[in-house]
Parts: structure tokens; C-alpha cells; sequence
């Protein structure tokens, strides 16, 4: 083997073995109301929820009831003339409402339609930011246990590796047996490494995402796996579809379009308005110069009738685009339940296959601890081979690796398949008072 090489790698530095000077525990519920409550996206999409939102009671507005209190100060020399749109008098008052337009329906509609799908964006933005939040929690439990199980396996390989060179220099083992020690130690080396290295990184993102401040030291008190109950025998893809927000947002966003398409597309779309005013107009104003009956308190109440006939093709052109887009959202429509039945599949076997595999890895860990203390108590007894207590700690050490793999793995696939069945919110108690 190359000296220089080994060398490198016996001499590669590790991370400060001192303990943090306090370390915070977090459990997983936690740490995602921590996330929820801070995380900018879920504040962009909230943002945008209540903008489209407002939009939509914008549109609808124009069909509810307006009152105006005027005030028009003037002097007329003949017939009263309109000034800005109001006949000269002291004060008065303006009453208007919308009874029928389709027009304003179908700009309300449209708006409805743009609404629904960003009220699903802020949806998925909260499950995203839980399964990240998740993800991450389960990533530091498991670079935890790896890093502990990594410093035992160093542990013995740096007993065997003294032992070895003692033999060495004995001359009862040859020179390769000792190299071949002498990398597998720097195999662990690395291996502890690389793990406290994933440790300090997860522990980073989780207080990014949690809102903490950097470099905090923390620590996750459960197992995300278990802090998410194990859901109930169902049909996944029948439940997604029936829950999945995108898939509810792009309903409703069809529905809205198509009512719009049609109220535009009628050829009687006539506009009714209803109309009351009323103005006190003084003497002094010279009215009465004019008018036989002059009274200074007048008031009127009007229907108004328009059917449009060249309005320049706004409402066929508004039509044109709800049909279009409407075609687009069907598709979309089409596209995510195939989507969802694809990912209901995937995401049922990879629970059922990442649970089967952590019951094996825990099977294997128990047997490997047993074999320890098998092996501890032959030694004590001045029986067994030479490092044999030292390769049953490596073989347990390689086991709890393969067990941590596998706890992140089955937290991971558990997130995912709450999520596609809507139920993921409610498994974490994350409220849902936040919805614009």
C-alpha cells in the first residue's frame, strides 16, 4: 500500500470530540410548529392566498350595493348642467347596485378560478415545509447514531491495529496483515468523519428551518418515524384524490371557467343597474330663475336597461380565454390524478418496504448485541480468539448503522405517504388557523 497515502488518511483530522456547551432538545412536533411559524415560503404563499383572495372580493364588490355622499358647489345660468358627473348642488346622495352583468360575473368567476389555485400553492407550501422539516430532524437522529456507532467501530479497529502491530513487530503476522489493519482503521477514521461531518450539517439545516440560530447545538428527543401514527389500511390513491389540494384547486378553477365561458358567450347579456339620488339645491345657486316649481329638495329612483351591441369584442375575446383556459386546467386536471395514482402506488410499497426493512435492521442489531456480550463473556473468561470481542463490536457498530439508514428511510416514506393521503398536518397536530 502507499505509505504517503495511509499516512494522509491516519492523520486526517477530526471533529472536536468536546461536548457543545449546551444542547437543545427538540422533539419532531416541535421542531415543526417551530418551522410552520417561521418559514418565508409558507409567508410568500400566504401572501399570495390573500391577494388573489382580496381580488376575488374586488370583482364580487361591483355587485354589491354603493353609496355616495356628494357635494357639487356651482352656479348654472340655464338648464342645470352635469359637472364631473353630478348636477350642481350643495350635497347629495348617490345610491347605485349591479342587479345583472355578465360581464362583472365572468370577471368575478375568473378571479374565483385564479384564486383556488394559489390557495392550493399555500397548501403545499405547508407540506413541504413539514416533510423538509421532517426529513431533516430524521437525517440528525440517524448521523447521531451513526456517529456513535462509528467512534466504537474506531474504537476496535484501533485495538485490533496495536495489537496487530505488536504481532508485527513479534514477527507472527506479516507486513500486509498489518497494512490490511491499518486501512480498515482508516476506513473507520473516515467513516466517523464523514458522519459527524453529515451531523454538523443536518443540525444547521434544522435550525435553519426552525428558526434558530445557527451552529445550535441540537438534538432530536423521538424518532420521527414513531412521532407520525402508522396509517390506518386505505385506499391511498382514492384518499389523494379526494384530499389532494392541487387536484381540488384545479375542480374548482374548472368549474369557475366554465360558468364564466358561458355567461360570456350569450348573445342576450343585457346590464341592469339600479340608480337613486337625491340633492339639496339652494335658491341661491339660481335654479329657480328657470323653473316654474323649484324645489330645493329633489331625488329620483331609476332602473337602467343596456344590452350591449358593439362593445369591441371585449366579452368575445373574455370568452375566448376562459375556453382556452379552461382546456388547460382539464388537462392539468387529467395529468394529476394519473400523477397521484403513480405516486399513491410508489409511496405504499416504499413503506411497507422501508418497514420491512427496519424490522430486519433491528433484528440484526439485537443479534449483533447479542453476540457481544457473547463474546464479552468468553474473553472474561480467558476463552475465545484474539479480537474477537473487538470484530463483534464492529459487526454491532455496521448493524446500528444499517438501522439508523433505515429509521430515516421509514420517516421519510411515512411523511411522504401521510402527505399524498392528506393526513400529515393532522399526524403532527400542525394547525390549520394559518389558512388566508
Amino acid at each position: 500500500m502507499n505509505e504517503s497515502l495511509l499516512a494522509a488518511i491516519l492523520l486526517l483530522p477530526l471533529p472536536a470530540g468536546g461536548a457543545p456547551e449546551e444542547v437543545q432538545t427538540l422533539t419532531v412536533r416541535q421542531a415543526v410548529a417551530l418551522a410552520v411559524a417561521r418559514a418565508p415560503e409558507i409567508a410568500v404563499a400566504r401572501s399570495a392566498a390573500e391577494f388573489a383572495s382580496a381580488g376575488v372580493r374586488v370583482a364580487a364588490s361591483e355587485r354589491q350595493p354603493q353609496i355616495f355622499a356628494t357635494t357639487t358647489p356651482g352656479y348654472s345660468t340655464g338648464a342645470p348642467l352635469s359637472v364631473a358627473g353630478e348636477v350642481p348642488a350643495a350635497a347629495g346622495v348617490r345610491v347605485r347596485m349591479t342587479l345583472y352583468d355578465p360581464s362583472q360575473r365572468g370577471d368575478e368567476l375568473q378571479a374565483e378560478a385564479r384564486a383556488a389555485g394559489v390557495n392550493a400553492d399555500f397548501d403545499d407550501a405547508r407540506v413541504q415545509v413539514v416533510r423538509r422539516t421532517l426529513a431533516a430532524a430524521a437525517r440528525l437522529r440517524a448521523d447521531e447514531a451513526r456517529a456513535e456507532s462509528s467512534r466504537r467501530r474506531l474504537e476496535a479497529w484501533g485495538t485490533i491495529l496495536r495489537r496487530d502491530r505488536a504481532l508485527f513487530a513479534e514477527g507472527r503476522i506479516t507486513e500486509l496483515d498489518l497494512d490490511r489493519a491499518s486501512l480498515e482503521e482508516a476506513r473507520a477514521r473516515q467513516a466517523l468523519f464523514s458522519a459527524e461531518s453529515d451531523l454538523d450539517l443536518d443540525r444547521f439545516e434544522l435550525a435553519r428551518l426552525s428558526g434558530l440560530p445557527p451552529g445550535s447545538a441540537l438534538r432530536i428527543a423521538d424518532d420521527p418515524a414513531e412521532a407520525m401514527a402508522s396509517p390506518a389500511p386505505a385506499d391511498t390513491a382514492a384518499l389523494a384524490r379526494e384530499r389532494d389540494a392541487r387536484l381540488r384547486a384545479l375542480g374548482d378553477e374548472a368549474d369557475a371557467l366554465a360558468r364564466s365561458a358561458k355567461l360570456l358567450a350569450q348573445a342576450f347579456r343585457p346590464m341592469v343597474n339600479a340608480e337613486g339620488r337625491y340633492a339639496y339645491v339652494p335658491r341661491l345657486f339660481g335654479y329657480d330663475k328657470y323653473y316654474l316649481k323649484f324645489q330645493e329638495n329633489v331625488a329620483s329612483v331609476g332602473l337602467s336597461i343596456a344590452l350591449p351591441i358593439l362593445t369591441g369584442g371585449r366579452e368575445s375575446a373574455q370568452a375566448a380565454q376562459s375556453r382556452a383556459r379552461l382546456a388547460q386546467v382539464e388537462a392539468q386536471k387529467s395529468l394529476r390524478e394519473g400523477e397521484i395514482a403513480l405516486d399513491a402506488r410508489e409511496a405504499e410499497a416504499l413503506h411497507e418496504r422501508t418497514g420491512l426493512e427496519l424490522g430486519l435492521a433491528r433484528r440484526a442489531v439485537a443479534i449483533s448485541d447479542a453476540a457481544l456480550r457473547q463474546a464479552e463473556a468468553i474473553a472474561h473468561e480467558g476463552r475465545g480468539e484474539l479480537n474477537e470481542v473487538e470484530r463483534a463490536q464492529i459487526e454491532l457498530s455496521d448493524a446500528e448503522e444499517k438501522l439508523a439508514r433505515a429509521g430515516r428511510e421509514q420517516a421519510e416514506a411515512r411523511s411522504r405517504l401521510l402527505a399524498l393521503r392528506g393526513e400529515l398536518l393532522s399526524a403532527l397536530e400542525v394547525s390549520d388557523s394559518a389558512h388566508p
